[in-house]
């Protein structure tokens, strides 16, 4: 590397010591930044683990060996890259009067000081609370940060042209770099129960991509038709697993909401730590305003259609809001809870049937 490539590298470190995100960090991006910056730094991480390693400090070294093979200026560089496109993604929270210069947003031994990333985004819904998840007073943890505040990057990658999807495809190169290989899901934590739907819909997409990129390089000369071509074909189904994808944020929100309202209501403020009154305008309020987003007119096609799919949500919190206003938070929750019972069909027959209905649509239109 050059020293101008060294200097800036040394100063996306020092920056990033000081970064503090806008939104939730990720512990997946936390550990994508810290397993750059060690092989940037030290080069290839040991075969063996040393003796009487704690948990996370095994979990930082097996993140490490992943970067094997990378030089350290081929590290350096790709730790700069996402340093940037996390800072893209989250956005960068005001800084307090008194800055103490601590890690950004990072926590334990996963992020220590190298700063942190995460999935959220730079261009939040203004309806988006500006408090990071898992902030609040009592431990209390709402969706809205991780989930609803990503709907707006979301929707921008659903309206990606066709040109501008191709020309992706070939700056991105091997499918290890796909842009979907590195999301996770927003509205639980990778791996459990409750993110496999979200799981099962970034597989698919994975794949989509990978065949895409596996067309344009490794099996350039063993398909028939130009990779651009077959390209073309995949581009409606990637946009669309998009917005099934923004579908699927606002169903677990829904249904998140309905849960801590429940353990509220019976357990009280203190045991969730998170009153009524903030659910609603902290997590309802917003999931409504931003499934109202949707239909604005320079959304994509999938997107708005997806939008007018949550107007009975959208009526439903604002009714439900309404109630909290005049008869309290506690009448609105109670609304909110019974409305969510008695239309079951609808988040479980149409929402998915109208997915469905999409996939369907978006492989005709990329055979026309």
């Amino acid at each position: 590397m050059t020293s101008s490539e060294i200097s800036e590298f040394k100063a996306k470190v020092a920056y990033m010591k000081t970064w503090r995100p806008q939104s939730a960090v990720s512990n997946r991006d936390k550990m994508e930044i810290y397993a750059l910056h060690k092989q940037a730094v030290s080069g290839d991480a040991p075969q063996r683990d040393p003796p009487n390693l704690s948990v996370s400090e095994r979990t930082n070294l097996r993140e490490w060996r992943k970067k094997r093979g990378l030089t350290q200026a081929e590290a350096k560089a790709a730790y700069i890259s996402e340093c940037d496109r996390q800072i893209r993604t989250y956005g960068t929270a005001p800084q307090p009067a008194a800055a103490n210069g601590g890690g950004g947003g990072g926590s334990g031994s996963t992020a220590n000081a190298r700063g942190s990333g995460g999935r959220s985004g730079t261009q939040t819904p203004t309806n988006t609370p500006a408090t990071p998840a898992g902030s609040s007073p009592g431990g209390g943890s709402l969706l809205t940060p991780r989930g609803i505040a990503a709907i707006p990057l979301l929707c921008a990658a659903a309206a990606e042209s066709r040109i501008s999807y191709l020309s992706r495809l070939k700056s991105t190169g091997r499918p290890e770099n796909g842009w979907w290989r590195k999301q996770e899901p927003l509205c639980a934590d990778p791996g459990s129960p409750l993110a496999t739907p979200e799981s099962a819909v970034l597989a698919s997409a994975s794949k989509v991509e990978e065949l895409s990129l596996l067309i344009s390089s490794e099996w350039s000369g063993s398909v028939p038709l130009p990779p651009s071509v077959v390209q073309s074909f995949l581009w409606p189904l990637h946009n669309v697993l998009l917005a099934i994808w923004v579908l699927l944020i606002f169903i677990c929100t829904h249904i998140g909401s309905g849960i801590l309202l429940c353990k509220t209501t019976l357990l009280g403020a203190r045991a969730t730590g998170a009153p009524l009154g903030r659910i609603f305008s902290e997590d309802i309020g917003p999931a409504s305003l931003a499934a109202q987003s949707l239909c604005e007119p320079h959304q994509a096609v999938a997107v708005r259609l997806t939008g007018l799919c949550l107007m009975p949500y959208v009526a439903q919190c604002n009714a439900c809001r309404t109630v909290a206003d005049r008869a309290g938070p506690v009448a609105g929750g109670m609304a909110y809870v019974f409305l969510s019972v008695m239309t079951w069909w609808f988040w479980l027959c149409m929402l998915p049937w109208f997915a469905f209905s999409e996939i369907c649509t978006a492989v005709m239109l990329g055979w026309c």
